[in-house]
């Protein structure tokens, strides 16, 4: 059974009438007649009842056109969606992301955008660090992600700068350090520091301590990791 007899079917069934049908499907009638013959020998039952005008389903052909729409429907429906895929218009998105970075900026603009210009899209998304992130990504759990910070040179996957972030020293309010006109870093020798542990981000975390160590702060004084 091909699709051609389920649709010659359901139009002869519609119309009624194997002269209406045949127009419809733009087929020579005989030609039609004979399909329905062809399906009706494999499904081993009658669908049609003759009539000296047109035809009628019998009541086997009524149940069976009910099935025969849906299946038509849903092929319809599958090579739609397939073809959107392939457009890229469609599919699913699986995107990891820093929390830190969805707050504001690149991250939930982009998230946006793309819901806007991409509405039959699924989009998955993934809160993680930055190295969970290149696992997934290398392991196919993933299909992209907001990194942080990323290894320089990754033979496996691709990298594009979307957006700088400046990193800020917090302090408590009315803290010595807020009273120098000018902070350097040389000046944090004795402050105690909460700091990310380095497997959260070791490309990061290498960036930080090789700035700290330039700019006079040899060694942090990190007295917890969150």
């Amino acid at each position: 059974m091909e699709l051609r007899h389920l649709r010659y079917f359901v139009a002869v069934g519609e119309e009624q009438h194997y002269g209406r049908a045949s127009r419809r499907l733009r087929v020579a009638q005989p030609a039609l007649s004979r399909q329905i013959q062809d399906l009706e020998e494999e499904v081993g039952f009658k669908l049609f009842e003759r009539l000296p005008r047109g035809v009628k389903l019998s009541a086997a052909g009524k149940l069976f056109l009910e099935d025969a729409r849906r299946i038509l429907q849903e092929v319809s429906e599958a090579a739609a969606r397939a073809a959107r895929v392939a457009r890229g218009q469609s599919g699913t998105l699986r995107v990891g992301f820093t929390e830190n970075a969805s707050w504001r900026g690149v991250v939930p603009d982009s998230i946006r955008r793309f819901r806007e210009q991409q509405p039959g899209a699924e989009l998955q998304l993934q809160p993680a660090a930055s190295l969970e992130q290149l696992e997934a990504i290398r392991s196919g759990r993933l299909d992209a992600g907001f990194l942080n910070f990323m290894p320089k040179a990754d033979p496996e996957l691709d990298q594009l700068l979307v957006a700088t972030q400046h990193v800020e020293l917090a302090v408590p309010q009315r803290h010595p350090l807020t009273k120098l006109k000018k902070l350097r870093l040389r000046d944090l020798m004795d402050a105690p520091f909460v700091w990310f542990p380095r497997s959260a981000n070791p490309a990061f975390y290498d960036r930080m301590m090789h700035a700290c160590y330039r700019g006079g702060l040899k060694s942090p004084r990190i007295v917890l990791h969150p």
